[in-house]
């Protein structure tokens, strides 16, 4: 997601988030008729992307923006999120079965109706997404949160951190965000639970938006790695998170009671396979959270961010 502004350290924290907020409102606002058209399932993703990082925005850099208008309406964000994420996961799921899940031996349309099951389950999922988009709560979002961009903070009393230079304020939320999944990742056994996975990747993403938005601010060598390595992660934890969707559509589609035989034998296959994906994930897991948090990549965010 190509950035639409520059920041410098001394510019104001209010500012400058701003700055990064509306450009995140303005890429979420130019899919909305994207995703009503339904031309393309990666207009929805991208939908879904700027507002995750709105979201991250705005719980993750307190102290700026009046609590009183982000508190509300980061609830309205979420629920946004909430909405458009059983759509997004069918797409997933769909594209897999299409490309990664397609050489494994299995008769030739013995997949359809699990096919059928996934595409009926969308398009009820995509029709409360476009409800959703058309409905006068998204309304009502759309305009309070552009009134706010617009007008700014007009209460007397600003945020304590909102006249700070913003790379005073950036600095340490970047590195609270890294030790919490270091942190987090450390208290990670061997065989981690899948709900221990997601709240990693969450707490990754949020890591990884906070580098990306005040990627001005330092070093760009530097937080291009800080950058890849994360990507590198969420790789991991994403693919483990779409497995366990998968499997759950999986045995809701069993539940049914109607397939054929068939069909029932090829899901049950393509069930063992994406569980082999799992277990690759789980283990690749280990090794790769080891290599973000060794020795040399603490130094690293800690010089960079100027933590004594």
């Amino acid at each position: 997601m190509k950035k639409s502004y520059d920041l410098a350290p001394s510019d104001r924290a209010d500012e400058s988030v701003l700055e990064i907020v509306r450009h995140l409102f303005s890429v979420l606002l130019a899919n909305v008729d994207r995703v009503v058209a339904d031309a393309d399932v990666e207009f929805l993703h991208d939908l879904r992307v700027a507002n995750r990082r709105i979201r991250t925005a705005l719980s993750q850099i307190k102290g700026v923006l009046p609590a009183s208008v982000m508190d509300p309406i980061s609830l309205e964000f979420e629920w946004l999120g909430d909405v458009t994420g059983p759509c997004r996961d069918l797409d997933v799921f769909l594209l897999a079965l299409m490309s990664d899940y397609q050489p494994l031996g299995i008769p030739c349309g013995a997949l359809v109706p699990m096919e059928n099951f996934l595409r009926d389950r969308r398009r009820r999922e995509y029709s409360l997404v476009c409800a959703a988009l058309q409905s006068e709560r998204f309304h009502r979002l759309v305009e309070n949160w552009q009134w706010f961009l617009e007008t700014g903070d007009e209460e007397e009393t600003r945020p304590p951190l909102a006249t700070s230079p913003i790379v005073e304020v950036a600095s340490p939320r970047i590195f609270k965000a890294y030790r919490r999944l270091r942190k987090r990742g450390a208290k990670t056994d061997i065989d981690p639970a899948a709900a221990r996975l997601h709240r990693l990747r969450i707490d990754g993403k949020k890591l990884r938006y906070l580098l990306e938005f005040f990627s001005d601010l330092y070093p760009g060598t530097t937080i291009e790695r800080f950058i890849k390595e994360l990507k590198q992660l969420q790789d991991i934890l994403g693919g483990f998170t779409d497995t366990e969707v998968q499997l759950t559509l999986i045995d809701e589609f069993k539940d049914q009671g109607n397939a054929p035989a068939e069909a029932l034998a090829a899901v049950s296959r393509l069930a063992e396979t994406i569980k082999e994906r799992q277990r690759q994930f789980r283990s690749g897991f280990a090794e790769r959270f080891e290599l973000f948090t060794c020795e040399a990549s603490r130094k690293m965010y800690r010089k960079t961010f100027k933590i004594l």
